[in-house]
């Protein structure tokens, strides 16, 4: 994104994170700001910010939907935000549940604690003026031969109704 002109801000829980963000953005000099914050609470002002990015984040949160009003708070008005969620319908799921496998270790380090449904994420993104949702990413190289093999054009129809992620795009 700031390699194409955007003025980024990036927020992170960890100063892990931030650091080695910050790091990489000096090591191929790019601009960028950086800071440890939680998505719950930003410390920005209202109407701060043209776009709001999370991919793969949001559904980690102790309060998914506060993150998503906060991010409805520092957007300017017409700003957008750029959000995926785990969706609950999906084949992944389906095939976690009929095989027993959990999506992660007892003592994860970062676990899927969230799914939504299509509904549930139209409810999230309420106080936006408009909201489009799609689905993609039917599932991964951890299915094997089975990723391997699916025809890209079943892979992507099929993302398309059964996908792991929620895509969402909302205004303000």
């Amino acid at each position: 994104m700031a390699r194409h002109g955007l003025d980024v801000t990036a927020i992170d829980l960890t100063q892990v994170a931030a650091l080695t963000a910050s790091q990489r953005f000096a090591r191929n000099a790019v601009a960028g700001r950086f800071a440890v914050a939680d998505a719950g609470h930003l410390p920005f002002a209202d109407n701060q910010f043209d776009y709001v990015y999370s991919f793969g984040v949001l559904h980690h949160a102790a309060d998914t939907a506060l993150t998503i009003r906060e991010a409805h708070r520092v957007l300017k008005p017409g700003g957008e935000a750029r959000i995926m969620l785990y969706h609950r319908r999906s084949l992944n799921e389906l095939v976690h549940r009929l095989v027993r496998v959990p999506f992660e270790e007892k003592d994860a380090l970062c676990p899927v604690v969230r799914r939504y449904t299509i509904a549930e994420i139209h409810d999230l993104f309420r106080d936006f003026r408009t909201v489009h949702v799609h689905l993609d990413h039917l599932f991964g190289e951890g299915y094997g031969p089975l990723y391997r093999l699916t025809p890209r054009w079943l892979y992507t129809l099929l993302s398309r109704r059964l996908g792991w992620h929620i895509m969402i795009s909302a205004k303000k």
